[in-house]
């Protein structure tokens, strides 16, 4: 008698499980979700985040997350100049720079995909930031994480912008700054 009703209650929990871990598959490169609320609850924006990393830093931002550190959820913006690579912590409630790191000679030696990277965006009259604002005002929605890569040598931006609980994948173009691919990439819930 009990094997009869813990066999179906069991089914039962593996089949909402499953349904859940699925539905949430893509969201665990945002920690379930948080990163996302977190990014959309912010007082900053990332284009203002980008403008003050490249203001701390002189370089151009080429990738902005967010992320957990020390217990709070700040910015990463990664920036890059003719003669260092940064990562800026921006303070999403207040839009001042926590802290940068700068990368190291050797590092920045052996990273010659950046570099690459950097000179087809110096070359680009598009910035992340301008991509950012395009892929927003294309989706109506807000980004939560962006970031420059070359696509067969064609600088594109990626933009990942959230819209009624779906995180759209945008990429513009980083020549002409137009919007050439949009794909819903995954519904999200708000957290508890």
């Amino acid at each position: 008698m009990l094997h009869s009703k813990i066999l179906p209650a069991t089914m039962a929990a593996v089949f909402v499980l499953g349904a859940t871990g699925a539905a949430f598959a893509s969201s665990e490169d945002h920690e379930g979700g948080r990163e996302i609320a977190a990014a959309l609850d912010a007082k900053t924006s990332v284009v203002e985040a980008i403008a003050a990393a490249e203001r701390q830093t002189g370089g151009r931002a080429m990738k902005i997350d967010i992320e957990k550190d020390n217990g709070a959820y700040l910015y990463e913006v990664k920036t890059v100049s003719k003669d260092k690579i940064s990562e800026v912590r921006v303070d999403p409630a207040s839009g001042k720079v926590v802290r940068t790191d700068d990368e190291g000679l050797i590092a920045r030696v052996f990273d010659s995909e950046d570099q690459d990277e950097l000179a087809r965006l110096t070359a680009s009259s598009t910035t992340l930031a301008a991509a950012i604002a395009t892929a927003e005002q294309h989706t109506g929605g807000k980004a939560i994480e962006a970031r420059v890569d070359d696509d067969d040598d064609t600088l594109l931006f990626k933009v990942e912008v959230a819209k009624d609980n779906t995180v759209h994948k945008v990429m513009v173009d980083g020549v002409t700054g137009k919007v050439v691919k949009v794909k819903a990439a995954e519904h999200r819930e708000d957290d508890d």
